[in-house]
């Protein structure tokens, strides 16, 4: 993956505070480890018999919101293709989270949420280097 351009397909906007991080990369990956502790908060709290509603509603509408808030960060025509292939993995993410909610299992969201992990530990592993 080219993280430079991915860099630069999330520089379109302020949003989340990026107007004083010095590096919009660390507000990205503020963002998805917030994506990421709703989504696990989501899945805890699935069932209906032995989860807790009030939290997985939270969790649910905190991940649903933060996907739109990546995906309107987005700047699709500097960020070509990888802007593109990004918004469909949010997108990707946001509607198997809504599949969950209905069936109350986690079958379609773990996948998603693999995926976001796995961006996001790049993303620390280029911080790093």
């Amino acid at each position: 993956m080219q993280f430079e351009q991915v860099a630069k397909a999330y520089r379109k906007t302020d949003m989340f505070g990026a107007a004083e991080a010095k590096e919009p990369e660390t507000v990205v990956i503020l963002v998805m480890d917030e994506l990421i502790k709703a989504v696990k908060s989501f899945q805890k709290n699935i069932s209906i018999k032995s989860g807790d509603l009030i939290n997985r509603s939270k969790s649910f509408s905190r991940a649903i919101s933060v996907i739109y808030m990546l995906q309107s960060s987005l700047d699709l025509e500097k960020g070509g293709q990888i802007a593109y292939d990004l918004f469909r993995l949010y997108e990707f993410l946001r509607i198997h989270l809504i599949k969950d909610l209905r069936t109350g299992s986690v079958n379609k969201s773990l996948t998603a949420l693999k995926s976001i992990t796995d961006i996001k530990d790049a993303w620390l592993k280029v911080r790093a280097a």
